[in-house]
């Protein structure tokens, strides 16, 4: 395996939680036309002319809340990913940020001597937004080497083994409700992945009936991810979806909205866990550990628990590792 590297990918973030490194992260990351998929022109004057400017202050107080280390939390466990990954499978891995540092052109770097780059990214789901975005930027910058990508893992046995006895592990005995919260995506995302154009939310039960759409369906994956964890971990659960942007049609219902529902029927003691993701970042830490627990208990809940991403648990390490040299 000495002609092999691995990329480790997550999405990024900021350099800092100081607010000129937000702008630019938030800047670089929403001029992306797999994320927001609109005309050039009016993309970028929206990501930086406005949403980069309006949001970067309160972006970057929510960072400062959570920024635990030179790094921050996103960038450090990834690095703890990577060379957990590396001990396991004796392959030099290195972390390659979709935005920010260290970037996708400095993993390169570093395996500039390897002719096959693995691309192992840390999106258990199919989204364009994450994935599609990853990929095709890689391919644009690595010429003359042999690319391989690590396919999605959203119903992988061993890695819905390893979430649930995560999440077990770490559920409190008290706990009445689970919500199992997704980051959310524009409805036009969905539809444009469907290949057949005529099956994604085109019925309630569109992610149920049997369909090739479900090879590239966000929502579908998301909901297989949901329906296994919930039944293993006992008590009720809901679906959600939060980090929403902007006004236009998202995936529903809102992990807000639904904390409130549950809140007001009288429960007390709530768990969220967000597996999107598999290293905790600004999402789970801030928008569910902060937001969302000050929400419920100012509805009269008594707590909520944000359940830990995979992070570098034993067992999803294992399984990754195990993973990546299948593909090889």
């Amino acid at each position: 395996m000495q002609s092999v590297g691995i990329i480790v990918a997550n999405l990024g973030s900021p350099a800092s939680p100081a607010r000129k490194d937000v702008a630019k992260f938030l800047g670089d990351f929403l001029s992306d036309p797999y994320v927001v998929d609109l005309p050039t022109p009016i993309r970028q004057f929206l990501a930086r002319g406005i949403i980069a400017i309006q949001r970067s202050k309160p972006s970057s107080e929510a960072y400062a809340s959570i920024w635990d280390s030179p790094e921050g939390p996103l960038r450090r466990i990834t690095s703890e990913v990577a060379e957990k990954i590396q001990e396991n499978t004796g392959i030099q891995t290195v972390v390659g940020m979709r935005y920010g540092q260290p970037s996708i052109d400095q993993a390169l770097a570093k395996l500039n001597d390897r002719q096959t780059i693995v691309l192992a990214m840390l999106y258990p789901q199919y989204a364009d937004s994450t994935r599609t975005t990853t990929i095709r930027y890689l391919q644009k910058v690595c010429r003359g080497k042999t690319i391989r990508i690590i396919p999605v893992y959203y119903q992988e046995r061993e890695y819905l083994n390893a979430l649930v006895e995560r999440s077990k592990k770490s559920l409190d005995d008290d706990i009445e409700h689970v919500v199992i919260s997704f980051h959310s995506l524009p409805i036009r995302h969905i539809l444009k992945a469907d290949p057949t154009k005529s099956h994604c939310l085109k019925s309630v039960e569109c992610c149920k009936d049997e369909s090739i759409a479900h090879e590239t369906c966000y929502k579908h994956q998301c909901e297989t991810t949901a329906r296994h964890l919930g039944n293993a971990l006992g008590p009720p659960y809901s679906i959600s979806y939060q980090s929403r942007i902007g006004r236009l049609p998202w995936l529903e219902p809102t992990t807000i909205d639904v904390i409130t529902d549950i809140a007001k029927k009288g429960v007390k003691r709530l768990a969220v866990t967000c597996p999107a993701f598999v290293v905790d970042n600004l999402e789970t830490l801030e928008e569910i550990g902060i937001q969302a627990r000050d929400l419920f208990l100012s509805l009269g809940g008594e707590k909520l628990q944000l359940l830990p991403c995979l992070n570098t648990d034993s067992n999803w390490i294992e399984f990754f590792s195990r993973f990546i040299q299948q593909q090889l």
